[in-house]
């Protein structure tokens, strides 16, 4: 039998992130996992702790604390973690608020950043991978050319990144988004999605070995997915079939490409995504 790989899920009690973890479980024994699901509790979460060949640990973990970020590092250091699936996220945008807005880009940028700097020295930095849950809405087509160039800018660094999320905090608590070229207020969730997805790649050129990459699971029947729409219309995914293209970028064969956003052409596609422009 070949070395389990070790994969570790965020956000793993509910929606994408349970539908992520049964789906790797399900797996043929011959391609052994050893999942590490990961919630803000760290309670068990019934997936069993040996499921045909797979073993399952719970960890806890909020991604916005650092120490628990450190705390979890260090607790996975032995487990040779090959893949890590950043799927903890929130959407309060329903609520909109400059405290809401802080917290959201604390949780989905920052730190879904902070992990990953806490990860990437455990992965093998030949081969390892980082999957991170964006969001169609990460598109930059609403936002004005400016603030487009700075999240496109290819030389942009991770601080410059915070400069730019610290530009849009600031707009929000002046009130200012659209004259600042953030588009119209009530945002923080997409904004925070475009942030992940150009740290991906400037993450991926800092880890050339790594595999790196970021993706949306389409519409999803969720508790995140029905603030989508607001009630009148049902999203047409479950979050089995939103959990096809993260696995993919976990598991399959990718052509070694790394630093993107993939996607499926339509939020409503089934099919297990491609590298789109967002």
């Amino acid at each position: 039998m070949s070395i389990a790989k070790t994969i570790v899920v965020t956000g793993a009690n509910r929606g994408i992130g349970a539908a992520i973890c049964k789906l790797l479980l399900s797996r043929p024994a011959d391609q052994p996992l050893k999942l590490i699901a990961a919630t803000r509790s760290g309670d068990d979460l019934g997936l069993a702790q040996t499921c045909d060949g797979h073993r399952v640990i719970y960890r806890k973990l909020d991604i916005s604390n650092h120490k628990s970020v450190a705390d979890f590092a260090e607790t996975v250091e032995s487990d040779n973690v090959d893949v890590l699936i950043n799927n903890a996220g929130v959407n309060l945008d329903a609520d909109y608020n400059l405290r809401n807005a802080r917290r959201t880009l604390e949780v989905n940028y920052w730190g879904t950043l902070d992990l990953c700097h806490n990860i990437i020295p455990l992965l093998p930095q030949q081969g390892g991978r980082i999957v991170s849950l964006s969001s169609v809405a990460s598109s930059l087509k609403p936002y004005s050319e400016t603030i487009q160039a700075r999240f496109r800018n290819p030389n942009a660094s991770l601080a410059d990144l915070d400069a730019l999320a610290n530009d849009y905090l600031a707009a929000v608590e002046q009130n200012s988004e659209e004259k600042s070229g953030f588009f119209h207020p009530g945002r923080s969730y997409n904004i925070s999605k475009s942030l992940l997805n150009s740290a991906t790649r400037i993450l991926a050129a800092e880890n050339p070995g790594l595999l790196i990459n970021s993706c949306c699971p389409g519409w999803i029947r969720t508790d995140m997915g029905a603030l989508v729409g607001s009630g009148k219309v049902q999203p047409p995914k479950t979050p089995e079939q939103g959990a096809k293209i993260p696995i993919r970028l976990a598991l399959g064969d990718i052509g070694g490409v790394t630093g993107r956003y993939w996607a499926n052409d339509t939020v409503r596609s089934r099919d297990e995504g491609k590298v789109q422009e967002w």
